[in-house]
């Protein structure tokens, strides 16, 4: 036997998607870009060190691990936060699928410290609850110098926790 079986998917804005993902800070490091959450590191602000300064960042530097866990230029804890707006009780966490000669990236959770993996995700967040106040963490071992910008995609999943 054989039957054919149509999928559709409609993709929701994100404020009424069933993961709401929504930046902090308002900062240079993290910003919302047509409905897409983006992450510039070190950021937009760098003109705001000084020139030729000490701490005047171009990139991050070799071999080292980094976690961006605010922006710089406010008080507000976190890059992002995610929250759940589905139906379901879901576990929160990072993967990416290009992981040869770029940067590996992984989100945690700020609170806690916590990576959050496929492995070891997130704690519960119940329906409407959260937010999960996350930040970066920026692995570079391994990875060449270059003058442009690696241009990661990371992806949030958000697995149904199933009633027990």
């Amino acid at each position: 036997m054989s039957a054919d079986r149509n999928v559709s998917i409609i993709v929701a804005e994100d404020a009424h998607a069933f993961l709401k993902l929504s930046e902090r800070g308002g900062g240079g490091r993290s910003e919302i870009d047509g409905g897409t959450l983006e992450f510039n590191i070190p950021g937009d602000d760098e003109d705001e060190y000084p020139n030729e300064g000490p701490t005047d960042p171009e990139g991050l530097g070799t071999d080292s691990v980094y976690r961006f866990g605010g922006d710089a230029a406010h008080d507000e804890v976190g890059l992002f936060a995610v929250r759940n707006q589905g139906t379901q009780p879901v576990e929160v966490y990072s993967t990416q699928e290009v992981t040869e000669g770029v940067p590996s990236v992984t989100m945690y959770n700020v609170n806690t410290g916590d990576l959050l993996t496929e492995s070891s995700p997130s704690p519960q967040l119940g329906v409407g609850s959260g937010p999960l106040v996350c930040g970066l963490e920026i692995d570079t071992h391994s990875v060449p110098i270059r003058d442009e910008v690696y241009d990661i995609d990371l992806i949030i999943n958000a697995v149904a926790v199933g009633d027990d």
